[in-house]
Order: C-alpha cells, then structure tokens, then sequence
C-alpha cells in the first residue's frame, strides 16, 4: 500500500498527464490525421487510459475502487472502449490476505473464523472497495461474510482529503459542481459504509419495506455475527447484469430492467429509502425471477416534501409546464437567486423540449456521441437568452441528499443503456411512475387516463394565449388597470370553453356509467357554458 502522499500524487499526476494527452489527440492528431487513423488511434488511446485507470484505482483501492465503479457503468455518457476495460472494478478488485481479514475476526470474537464457520473458503468471492467477502456455511446454511479491511477507516480519511482538493479546484477554477456539498455527501456515504451496524441496520428496513413485493429479495442476516467490522447474511445464487443472456430484440422489452425501474420508484416515491449503490455488482437476478439487492453500505433517505418536490417536477415536464418544473426546482434549492424564474423557466423549457427530441430521434441509448448531444445548440441558446455558461453553472446548487439521487440516476442509465440499448429509460418509468406515484382518487387516476387527452384535443390553446393563461394563471398580471379588453375577453373565451368542455366529459362518463342525473346535469352545465362561449367569442369577434 502507497504512503498517503504517494497516493495523492499519483491521483494528480494522473489526471494532469491525461488531460495534456487529450489536448493533443483532439486539437493536433486529429488536424493532420486522416479519419480513419484519427479514429483508430481514438479507440487506443481509450482503452489505454481505461487499462491505466483499472490499474490505477486497483493500485490505490478504497474510496477510488467506489469512484472507478461510478465510472464504469456511465455507458450513456463515456466512450464504450474506455468503459470496458473499468469492469473489473465490479467485481474483481484484488483480494487482500486472508490472515488480514481473519485477524478482525480474532480481535472481535476471540476466534479464528475456521472455528466459526464450516466448509470455509479462504479464497475471496468479491472483494470490494472497503471490505472482503468469503463464503463458508453456519449452522448448515450456505452465508457471505464480509468484513472490513484492515486500517481501511485510516486510509478512507486521507483519501477523502485527496479528492476532497480536488473537487474544490474544480469547483473554483473549472467548473462549479457544488463543491461543499459534494464533499459533504460524498464524505457522510464513505464514512456510513465504514461502519458494519449501519448496513445491517439499512437491510432489515428494506427488507421489511419489500416484505409483500414477490418480484424483490433482501438477504437474511445472521445477526449474532454483525458488528462494525463484519456482517454475515445468506448466500444468494444468481447472476450479475453482465452476466445475463440478453435478447436485444427491438420488439421485446427487458424484464430485468422492468424490474429495476420499478424497484428505485418503489424506494425514492413510496418507502422515500433508497438503496443508493445500484452499480451492477450489487444487482443479483436470481433462478426464481427475483431482484435481489446486496451491499446496503450506501443507503439514503428522503423527506416527504423533497419526494412531492420531485414529483411535481416530473408530473410537470410530462405535461410540459415549464413554470410548475422551474418553481419546483426553486423550492427545492437547487437554483440560486442570481438565476430569475423567468430565465430558469425559459432554461426548463429549452432543456425539456430538446430532450424530447432526442428520445424521439435516437433508436440507441447507449454511448451517445456529442453529435447527438450538440452542446453548441446549447451554448447559442444560452447567448440569445442573454445568460452566460459561468452565471447558469454558479447558480446551480446541489441540495442535501441529493448527491446520491444523482448517482443513483447516473446509474440507472447506465444499467438501462445496456440491458436495453434500443429503448429510454424514460419509456420503462412511465408505467410504474404511474402506477405508483399519481395513485390517488379515482377522479385523479379518470383524468390521468382520460381526460387529459379528451381536453387537449378538444380545446388547443393557440401559443398566443397560452402564453396568457401562464401569465395570468401565476400573479403576473395582477392589476386590472394593466388589463386591456381583448385580454379581459380572451379570459373569458378561455373559462367558458374549459368548463363547457370539463362538464361535457363528466356528462359523457356519467351516461356511460348509466347515471342519468348527474349525467343531465353535468350535460346542461355544459350547453350553458358553450352558449356563454359563443356569446363571448361573437363579442370578441366584433370587437376586433
């Protein structure tokens, strides 16, 4: 094991030297290189520096194995060859010596664990960036014992120094990422997955959280064996994403990755606790068809108001209410007041637009190139709104808690870009997100699946007023005084048409559901609604 200085060196010099390669290879190779040689020496610079980077982080272990895991699942962002050759940090990080590890054993318990378990493999199953797990059986039951590394509490603090210097340059001198908060976050996960009793705790509260799924597992804990340093639970028998069969053809849909999407909305929106460590190696698809989750070191919480907050969001961009998703996003602190909502909302509504055009033109999600991404719309965008790169990235804040749904996120699109390529993540949510976070009355779940599309295609707001109706729907047009006629006119074209039409579709559902009262009166409302309709929009025409 390097001396602390000696790691942090290596991690700076590393970084400094791959950057100036970079520089070369995109600003001067490929000028006077041909395409074809420019893109053969691309893919072997690549998966050179994933080789340099595997044995890098290897070298170094701890808290960078958890950074090199984060890494290699981004298969929507970084380039394929480079990610492949990151792998082996899932699963495949160099065992310590098995003395080392029985040694906690020993200080602990007053015994070697040969004298403990039966049948007991020296040889390590997984090794992982803080701990080591072994194989033996206990009371004739097949168990994982995982334990923590020697002096890997020590190791992780200088560690977190290191990176914590360097997200701090590049939060000052770079690019603002949120520096402190990033830090903060990423200090409170490393230091909650120092300590064994945390995880066991996380375990039994998932485990009774998905108690009455049939589709999820949570192992069993052997509990009189768990202490801060070790934790022992069922050996669960299955296979890891990269180890699945998969049939990629476009017609059928994953069900593994059905499985997975419903898992996280069941945790954030429902449990609102989230297993916040979703990299592949912690994903075990087993013979019975279950999902099991392991390795409960990085588990997150969060409130109730966040989880509205973040349901108004998406609710908001499904329905394309740009301001609803910019005052959600102020709420939730995650803009600063160096960004107006009327430039956050025009950013919104840019950002979703564009993102809505992206899915519907892109048939394969993963490694997407930056010709798809086209960052120079972006910049333009920025330019004629009058908002600067540095102004838009200062004002962004990363609210508490909120670093592991990031990483989380990150995560799950790199699962989904590899388990289904030719579908979004998006279009696997939508049924789940739907069952279970817009469930409500059934007059909530009608106009989800009803009535906003019999509104909308019978009543289509020209852009002109619906501009208007966002203005006026939100106190930006507060004084009559302000108010011209026309727009006094148009308000009244817009009520009488919206109830007209509302009245009319409950009328309809009533007289399908053979209720003639309601149904009558539901029908009359209308007709008087579309008459006042018609004797406004004949004023209005006259007026004009």
């Amino acid at each position: 094991m390097k001396s602390k200085q000696n790691r942090s060196i290596s991690i700076y010099s590393f970084v400094l030297k791959t950057y100036f390669q970079y520089l070369i290879l995109s600003k001067i190779s490929k000028r006077v290189l041909s395409k074809e040689r420019f893109d053969t020496k691309r893919v072997s610079f690549l998966k050179q520096k994933g080789i340099e980077t595997k044995h890098l982080f290897f070298q170094l272990g701890g808290v960078y194995i958890k950074i090199g895991q984060f890494l290699s699942n981004l298969f929507h962002i970084l380039p394929e060859e480079y990610l492949w050759e990151l792998q082996d940090l899932q699963d495949k990080i160099p065992p310590r010596d098995f003395y080392s590890i029985d040694a906690r054993w020993q200080m602990d318990y007053g015994k070697s664990m040969n004298q403990i378990f039966t049948s007991l493999d020296t040889n390590s199953y997984a090794s992982a960036s803080t701990a080591q797990v072994h194989i033996g059986y206990y009371q004739e039951k097949k168990v994982a014992i995982k334990t923590l590394y020697p002096g890997i509490e020590e190791t992780a603090k200088s560690d977190l120094g290191t990176i914590s210097k360097v997200i701090w340059f590049v939060d000052r001198f770079v690019v603002r990422v949120s520096g402190k908060e990033v830090v903060d976050q990423l200090q409170s996960m490393i230091h909650a997955e120092l300590d064994l009793r945390t995880e066991l705790k996380n375990l039994k509260i998932l485990k009774q959280m998905f108690a009455l799924e049939k589709d999820f597992y949570i192992p069993n804990p052997v509990e009189e064996l768990c202490n801060r340093h070790t934790l022992v639970t069922e050996f669960v028998e299955g296979k890891k994403i990269y180890e699945l069969d998969l049939d990629l053809a476009p017609t059928k849909r994953s069900l593994h990755l059905e499985k997975l999407i419903r898992a996280y909305i069941l945790m954030i929106f429902e449990y609102r606790f989230f297993h916040a460590d979703p990299h592949p190696g912690n994903l075990i698809f087993m013979e019975t068809g279950e999902l099991c989750l392991i390795d409960f070191g990085a588990v997150q919480s969060i409130s109730e108001e966040e989880t509205q907050i973040l349901e108004r969001i998406l609710v908001g961009s499904m329905r394309k209410d740009y301001h609803l998703v910019s005052e959600s996003l102020m709420a939730l602190g995650a803009v600063t007041d160096s960004l107006s909502k009327e430039e956050l909302t025009q950013i919104v509504k840019y950002s979703l637009e564009k993102l809505n055009r992206i899915l519907a033109d892109t048939n394969h999600f993963r490694n997407l190139s930056f010709d798809t991404l086209k960052p120079g719309e972006d910049l333009r965008f920025l330019k004629e709104i009058q908002v600067s790169l540095k102004r838009l990235l200062s004002s962004l804040k990363l609210p508490p808690n909120f670093l592991s749904l990031h990483r989380v996120l990150a995560l799950l699109l790199g699962n989904s870009s590899y388990l289904d390529p030719t579908r979004s993540m998006i279009e696997y949510a939508e049924k789940p997100f739907s069952q279970i976070v817009l469930k409500g009355s059934s007059l909530k779940r009608l106009w989800k699946d009803e009535g906003e599309e019999f509104l909308t295609s019978l009543f289509s707001l020209p852009k002109e007023l619906n501009e208007f109706l966002y203005k006026w729907n939100r106190g930006e047009l507060t004084k009559p005084d302000q108010l011209k006629s026309e727009e006094l006119r148009l308000r009244e074209i817009l009520t009488f048409g919206f109830l007209g039409s509302l009245f009319f579709f409950f009328g309809m559902y009533y007289a399908e559901k053979s209720w003639k009262e309601p149904s009558i009166i539901f029908y009359i409302l209308s007709g008087l609604s579309f008459w006042s309709l018609a004797k406004s929009s004949l004023s209005y025409w006259k007026q004009k």
